[in-house]
């Protein structure tokens, strides 16, 4: 039973904790660092996903005014040569010109839809990953708090042990 009350014993004891302690310390440290590396690199994703989608958008736009365009160049090109037939063919050619631009504005309002539900998807995909990882995150940063008052709880018994044994 002397083996017990031995100062060389609690001494060592101590030791010991205070490594684990300092250890657990060191690893929520790093844990926190990576978790804040994680999150500022899936905002850097995000930001670069929104920014190419915002490019394609304006890419389509810039397609759809160059296609404008070039109809109002090919219909007033026609208007200059046509000048003697308009008065015959002035109603055929206005149906044309409405019917080339009611076509214009249905694919238009399509590929806006589309654009309009990719980016929802998008979005949602976003939101879904980021609270998934939140609530992932949250989880081990509570466990690693739970352990490491469990390792501090330890220290204060072995601290309070060590002040009723003092060494001689």
């Amino acid at each position: 039973m002397d083996l017990v009350n031995d100062p060389q014993i609690w001494t060592l004891i101590g030791v010991f904790s205070a490594l684990t302690l300092a250890s657990n310390r060191y690893v929520v440290t790093a844990l926190r660092a990576e978790i804040r590396a994680g999150d500022a690199a899936l905002g850097e994703r995000l930001s670069a996903r929104i920014d190419a989608q915002t490019s394609r958008i304006d890419a389509q736009g810039e397609r759809i005014d160059a296609q404008g365009a070039q109809l109002t160049a090919k219909i007033d090109a026609q208007g200059a040569r046509l000048t003697a037939k308009i008065d015959a063919q002035g109603a055929q050619l206005t149906a044309k010109i409405d019917a080339q631009g009611e076509r214009i504005d249905a694919q238009g309002a399509r590929l806006n839809a589309k654009i309009d539900a990719q980016s929802a998807q998008l979005n949602a995909k976003i939101d879904a990953q980021g609270a998934h990882l939140a609530e992932v995150f949250g989880v081990r940063l509570d466990s690693i708090d739970h352990r490491l008052g469990a390792v501090e709880d330890d220290l204060k018994i072995v601290k309070a042990h060590l002040l009723r044994h003092p060494a001689a």
